[in-house]
């Protein structure tokens, strides 16, 4: 049976670091140090059995980090989902917006059917209309509720690694 983890807790992740000259990525801007995408994507992997909402408190251990790297390490972390985090934001937005206007398209197409049905009453083009607007209004509730809450859970982690202690030993 596995353990079912709650959001109040501690996700404590540990990161063994033999070599780090593949730490930071080579493709970071000059100012704003990224790790490299296998440290994220470890980073991430681990935490998959907490809660979104969990503090998370990564603990890196290695001797071959000193401690001007330290620093640079934790801002490279933190940077990385940064970036990802304003990533997802504009997906939920870009979700939002569109599920708003499918709304508006499925309302306006009701709208027209139910006129079209009182002034003309041809019950092919009727059906035509309603299955179009309901088809419009069903993938905006996908859109909304279904897909934007992945997007949502998927924030929160990420404010998590943005906000996560790093420790080292």
């Amino acid at each position: 049976m596995t353990k079912r983890y709650k959001k109040t807790d501690k996700a404590e992740l540990f990161l063994n670091v033999s070599d780090d000259s593949e730490f930071l990525s080579k493709y970071s801007p000059v100012d704003k140090p990224l790790v490299s995408s296998e440290v994220a994507e470890f980073i991430e992997n681990s935490a998959r059995g907490f809660h979104p909402k969990a503090s998370v408190k990564l603990t890196i251990i290695g001797s071959c980090v000193d401690e001007t790297e330290k620093p640079v390490y934790t801002s490279a972390i933190k940077n990385y989902f940064s970036l990802k985090h304003a990533e997802v934001m504009r997906d939920i937005a870009r979700k939002t917006i569109i599920s708003l206007i499918f709304a508006l398209i499925g309302i306006i197409a009701l709208t027209v059917m139910i006129v079209y049905e009182n002034h003309f009453g041809n019950a092919v083009w009727t059906e035509c209309i309603d299955i179009f607007a309901w088809v419009f209004l069903w993938e905006a509730v996908d859109q909304y509720f279904i897909e934007r809450n992945g997007l949502l859970m998927k924030m929160r982690r990420l404010e998590s690694f943005v906000n996560m202690e790093v420790e080292y030993i």
